[in-house]
């Protein structure tokens, strides 16, 4: 160096090249983020998150369940029915898999944070078919 800040004739040389490497690398990596961002856009566009189940926006039906003064939910189911499954199906929402109690299994769709059954799916039992003559 010279003492005013200017490198000699070498090192020019080699810094510029770094300079230019460093300024090629900054933009490959703003066009690849630019891309993933555009990316993600036209994905959240394409697939939108689904929709709250319908029956949630509606007044409660004769299927809603009652709170008794102690916060229990009474499901009004008939006596000797059995939880035979539980499993999350959205924010806030629980299907159960009822069995038992004298009638065919069933499955609710219970809305927890409302505390009502928003949906009910009754499975009856298969029709006999008829057996083919020989």
């Amino acid at each position: 160096m010279n003492g005013q800040g200017v490198s000699g004739p070498g090192t020019s040389v080699a810094a510029s090249r770094g300079l230019l490497a460093a300024v090629i690398g900054m933009g490959v990596l703003l066009a690849v983020g630019s891309l993933v961002l555009v990316g993600v856009l036209v994905h959240r566009i394409s697939h939108p998150k689904p929709a709250a189940i319908a029956g949630l926006d509606a007044e409660p039906a004769a299927l809603a369940v009652a709170a008794g003064n102690d916060g229990e939910l009474v499901l009004g189911e008939p006596a000797g029915t059995h939880v035979s499954g539980m499993t999350r199906e959205r924010e806030g929402v629980l299907a159960v898999a009822l069995t038992g109690g004298g009638g065919p299994d069933r499955v609710l769709l219970w809305d927890v944070q409302n505390r009502r059954i928003v949906g009910r799916l009754v499975m009856s039992p298969a029709a006999p078919q008829a057996v083919p003559a020989p």
